[in-house]
């Protein structure tokens, strides 16, 4: 796979299909995907139980620079609860228990996936 913006978003959509999937098969009930508002963008937006999780999809080829989920910095985590926050205002989910999961998907160079990882709680911001 070649490293150009088209193949990243490729890469990243392909991601989003198999974490979807991989979240349904754990008993993830999907509420939304690719949610945006001013403030960003959250990947996937579902429910464990009787909690709404916010989940970042993180895709990436080969382990060279870390892995996929370790990409997410302190930035992003500020952006994503901006993001969950005008979420759950919106749809007047205040009192419900949240949390922000990662799925991580390592791909090889030919595109097939490696490995695919949940992390609950992923982080707190």
């Amino acid at each position: 796979m070649s490293s150009s913006k088209t193949s990243n978003k490729t890469l990243g959509d392909l991601g989003e299909e198999l974490a979807v999937k991989h979240l349904m098969r754990l008993g993830y009930r999907i509420l939304v995907r690719k949610y945006r508002c001013p403030f960003g963008e959250i990947d996937v937006v579902a429910q464990d139980k009787d909690t709404l999780v916010f989940v970042e999809v993180r895709s990436k080829c080969g382990c060279e620079y870390g892995l996929a989920y370790e990409t997410i910095n302190r930035t992003k985590m500020g952006r994503l609860e901006k993001v969950a926050l005008a979420f759950q205002k919106r749809f007047n989910l205040l009192d419900y228990n949240s949390r922000f999961d990662c799925v991580s998907i390592l791909f090889d160079d030919e595109g097939r996936t490696i490995k695919t990882e949940l992390f609950k709680d992923a982080f707190w911001v």
